[in-house]
């Protein structure tokens, strides 16, 4: 059987990281016999998140000590759309077996959070739901959410960042806004 590499990325509460989990499966071929893992995470311009901040690749080592062979990549201030591409190296390649996986990930952790905030405020303060203002801006808030989210599932990364980044706007607006 060919070995298929794969992960799994989650968001923690705080929206300031990504944990990044490696759910390949090493029965056909065992861990021992990788002599690397590393990742690589896209922004929409080409360039590579750094981490730790200081590092000078483009990559991410993600060796194979990680304990329950998970990452946690810290220090993001809004929502991004990632193309995460994770490569595995062996030392006895496999016909037919696939060493990389990608996709675009979306994290919308800030913009969640931002919709929850007016929601909040909304409940405490039903009357809000007739400003203009105010509704128009959970209204854009959520069909950016909603439009990330699509977009990521298709795949398309520019589409996803350009509704983060509309979101963004709104959320470093929400002393007016809101």
């Amino acid at each position: 059987m060919a070995f298929t590499a794969s992960y799994s990325v989650s968001q923690s509460a705080d929206s300031t990281s990504l944990t990044i989990k490696d759910t390949s499966s090493y029965v056909s071929e065992a861990q021992s016999t990788f002599t690397s893992r590393v990742l690589y995470l896209y922004k929409t311009d080409g360039t590579t998140i750094k981490f730790p901040s200081t590092s000078t690749t483009d990559y991410i080592n993600f060796p194979f000590t990680q304990p329950n062979n998970s990452i946690t990549i810290t220090g993001f201030t809004q929502d991004l759309s990632l193309i995460i591409r994770m490569v595995l190296t062996s030392s006895s390649p496999v016909t037919g077996s696939v060493y990389t996986s990608s996709g675009v990930v979306s994290m919308t952790g800030f913009t969640n959070a931002a919709v929850y905030n007016a929601v909040q405020i909304l409940a405490t303060n039903p009357s809000r739901a007739d400003d203009q203002v105010f509704f128009s801006s959970l209204s854009e808030l959520q069909t950016n959410l909603d439009a990330a989210s699509t977009a990521a599932y298709y795949g398309d990364q520019f589409a996803a960042q350009s509704a983060l980044d509309r979101a963004n706007v709104i959320i470093q607006e929400t002393n007016i806004r809101f």
